[in-house]
């Protein structure tokens, strides 16, 4: 029996790598991104390493995540973020397979309500097209929590 998350990990092992799209950030800005997936020590975690680009060069955002299970049996994400000077682990907080047959984890960092401290969420879709949307909601100390960015992206050739 494999563990919990394992057709998760599975299904991202599955898509072509890499991916490149566009998308818009909390600032209203369009830009390109990349995504590069790696399956590591056998297809126990995948590596995510992602980076977001505007259109006309600017660096905006760059990120490596490992996805992969916790000691306690729980799907999780460590996210390395350039804005955040130390690394939250997010579990899973839910997964789901939508109608349209695509797969939709939630990985949070704590709960939206929780407004006394910095918490994110973390949404990786693989849809049944090939597409992979990656998108972040997240609430500062005493601030509203808000979808902030979100990226489609596709297989890429290079």
């Amino acid at each position: 029996m494999s563990a919990p998350g394992m057709n998760f990990i599975d299904a991202l092992r599955a898509v072509p790598s890499p991916l490149r799209g566009s998308g818009v950030n909390h600032e209203g800005e369009h830009f390109s991104g990349r995504l590069v997936l790696r399956s590591l020590v056998g297809g126990s975690a995948v590596l995510l390493h992602y980076t977001a680009t505007r259109s006309d060069g600017q660096h905006l955002h760059e990120e490596v995540t490992l996805l992969g299970v916790n000691a306690d049996q729980v799907l999780c994400l460590w996210p390395v973020m350039e804005e955040i000077p130390f690394v939250l682990p997010h579990p899973l907080l839910s997964q789901e397979t939508r109608p349209d047959g695509s797969l939709r984890g939630v990985f949070a960092s704590g709960p939206r309500d929780a407004a006394a401290t910095f918490r994110e969420e973390i949404t990786i879709e693989i849809r049944r097209d090939g597409a992979l949307v990656l998108a972040h909601a997240w609430g500062l100390p005493d601030g509203g929590f808000e979808d902030r960015s979100c990226c489609v992206l596709v297989a890429a050739d290079d």
